[in-house]
């Protein structure tokens, strides 16, 4: 079962902003993501604690996500530095 992937506005603007070859690799991890949002042996996901909020680790950037399994859906709701990502 594959999952539908919805990205928030400001993903969608950070990712216009990052060089051609990040951008095809952030697209890779997250085609990866949508057959299986919680385990992949291929990706870089962890549980944030205290919340049912996930995270993706793809080299300097994190992406948090939400998985909601009644609608098949995946939304991503911010990115960015491993640094910023998580003051927000």
């Amino acid at each position: 079962m594959i999952y539908r992937l919805k990205l928030h506005k400001d993903v969608d603007k950070f990712l216009d902003k990052c060089r051609e070859k990040q951008r095809e690799t952030i697209k890779e991890k997250l085609t990866l993501l949508r057959k299986n949002p919680r385990f992949n042996p291929l990706l870089d996901i962890k549980p944030l604690q205290g919340s049912d909020f996930y995270r993706l680790r793809v080299g300097q950037y994190r992406l948090i996500y939400e998985i909601k399994d009644d609608e098949l859906l995946i939304f991503v709701m911010t990115m960015g530095n491993r640094g910023d990502v998580y003051k927000k």
